[in-house]
């Protein structure tokens, strides 16, 4: 059923309202957290000068030392908010790269905060100073950046999904997602996500270019964002194979693959260059002396190599017992992707295994996310075929979570959870996942069908909104359990109203108490002030009972 333009309208009035009350309700707690606890990691206070020979870098950019500014406890207590990655990229973007370990770190969001400090908020620098100034930069361009890819993420799902209820749902989980205090920290993965939903909105439009466009700089955020090239090369595999099948011109098919290859390298192409910039500064400086190992290999790699030596990536290096806690940091969302990729394969099973190629001619088009005229008439001598392998099912199953649309994105999560289960440091895999679309999309089916209200809704929403409770749980101890609990849900119930979610009186409705997502809450709660792992408030979601 068609959807009208004021029902539209309305859906894309609620998706900026939840993601604008998202980030209100995260950095509210996150302050309330910093206010009432010291923080674990206090390394925001090192607060040491640019090296001489980078200090071209901050040149254009006037800094302010503490007696020089106007509210220096202000500034302060701006610095100490940053913790983490972000003290990383906050010295980046005052000092450049100095060491070899900071190009662990990609420039394109260090360079927007340099740019958003000296444009729109240079006045601020004598009144806080320059860290503080770009530490508050680094909060506006990832908050603006979150509600803005909240909206994206609407866009695509519904234009490749075809399914209005799911793409309202799946942005409202993408608010209160279990990274969601990443996305409003200064971290990279805010502005990735706008980049990377852009990207994907613009390729399955068919506006192949600026897709590219989009898809490059996320590459110069995160390094994950050369995975986008992907999309290209499974585009440019279905033509490969319908015209191989077809017995056309092999010139075709070369052309094909070329232009597939350059779409690649050309999104590649930021992180690359980055790469090349941190060889000519650290393997052609004649001041250093001896050069370092990784200048010498036939195809010199500083990421990896700084990934490998400072950060100890590698496959399986992080399966060590001591290594549990991080596992148990990581298994909410790891397990979101693991059940979404096993329930799509339940459904469709010989589409994801053959990547697409089994598709049925009618549906090939939808596979391959086809959408240029020229492109859509590709196939036009394969419709109204036979319905082929799995036919039936892909007929039924046309719009939805379930859609064949679907299926180069649950190809794209099968090869990111691996690599975050296998090689990368496992207690990222919540971040690093959750920037992939067919979470959002398995959980809003699963609400849709199962009910907001019942227990598979419980268990979703639980999940997604434990995190700040946990947050809480762990260093409000001003506050009795029950409180804190009723608290997070009031907010979560302020924040969406829309979707309906379990409030604190369906206890006496619905003849459980509450029990399901109350006591979980409360449980990771105790579980946290008991154990003190970060984290790991989620493992009684996961563990409470099996999806019914």
């Amino acid at each position: 059923m068609a959807i009208s333009s004021s029902t539209k309208e309305r859906h894309r009035r609620t998706v900026l309202s939840i993601a604008v009350k998202s980030r209100v309700l995260v950095l509210t707690l996150f302050f309330v957290w910093r206010w009432l606890a010291d923080p674990y990691d206090t390394s925001a206070e090192l607060n040491r000068p640019c090296l001489a020979e980078n200090s071209a870098w901050s040149a254009d950019i006037d800094g302010a030392t503490d007696a020089d500014r106007w509210a220096p406890r202000l500034g302060r207590a701006i610095e100490k908010s940053v913790v983490w990655d972000g003290v990383y990229y906050v010295k980046i973007a005052e000092c450049g790269y100095e060491y070899e370990q900071v190009h662990a770190f990609l420039p394109l969001l260090p360079l927007l905060m340099r740019f958003v400090a000296r444009t729109f908020l240079p006045k601020l620098i004598p009144l806080l100073g320059l860290r503080a100034t770009l530490a508050l930069a680094g909060y506006l361009i990832n908050n603006v950046s979150f509600v803005l890819a909240a909206y994206f993420l609407y866009r695509l799902t519904r234009a490749l999904l075809e399914d209005e209820k799911l793409a309202l749902t799946a942005a409202a989980l993408f608010c209160f997602n279990p990274a969601s205090a990443f996305y409003s920290a200064v971290y990279s993965e805010s502005l990735f996500a706008l980049l990377s939903f852009t990207g994907l909105v613009c390729f399955v439009s068919g506006a192949k270019w600026p897709s590219i466009v989009f898809f490059g700089l996320s590459s110069g955020v995160r390094s994950n964002g050369i995975l986008h090239a992907g999309f290209f090369l499974f585009q440019a595999m279905h033509k490969v194979f319908h015209l191989a099948s077809l017995q056309r011109s092999s010139m075709r098919i070369v052309s094909i693959v070329l232009v597939a290859i350059l779409q690649s390298v050309a999104v590649a192409a930021p992180f690359l260059a980055f790469q090349t910039y941190g060889y000519f500064q650290l393997c052609h400086d004649q001041i250093r002396s001896p050069p370092r190992p990784w200048c010498k290999s036939p195809l010199p790699y500083l990421y990896g190599f700084v990934q490998s030596q400072y950060w100890q990536v590698g496959f399986l290096r992080y399966f060590q017992l001591k290594q549990l806690p991080n596992f148990l940091l990581a298994s909410p969302m790891l397990s979101l992707a693991i059940f979404s990729i096993f329930t799509y394969a339940k459904k469709q099973p010989k589409l994801l295994f053959s990547l697409g190629l089994a598709a049925s001619p009618s549906t090939q088009s939808k596979v391959a996310m086809f959408s240029h005229v020229d492109e859509m008439t590709f196939l036009a001598k394969g419709k109204g075929a036979s319905k082929g392998p799995g036919g039936e099912d892909y007929k039924v199953a046309s719009r939805g979570f379930f859609s064949p649309a679907a299926v180069c994105f649950l190809i794209q999560l099968c090869f990111m959870t691996a690599v975050a289960m296998f090689v990368m440091h496992v207690q990222v895999a919540t971040r690093f996942l959750s920037v992939s679309p067919p979470v959002y999309w398995c959980g809003a089916h699963l609400l849709l069908n199962g009910g907001a209200r019942g227990k598979t809704g419980k268990l979703i929403w639980s999940s997604f909104l434990a995190p700040p409770c946990a947050m809480l749980g762990n260093n409000w101890t001003r506050a009795t359990t029950i409180s804190k609990c009723e608290a997070v849900q009031v907010g979560s119930r302020w924040a969406i109203p829309e979707l309906n979610l379990p409030s604190i009186e369906s206890r006496q409705r619905d003849g459980t108490d509450g029990s399901h997502s109350f006591s979980t809450c409360a449980s990771s709660i105790l579980f946290n002030e008991k154990r003190n792992i970060w984290g790991a408030y989620e493992l009684p979601i996961i563990l409470l009972e099996p999806n019914p």
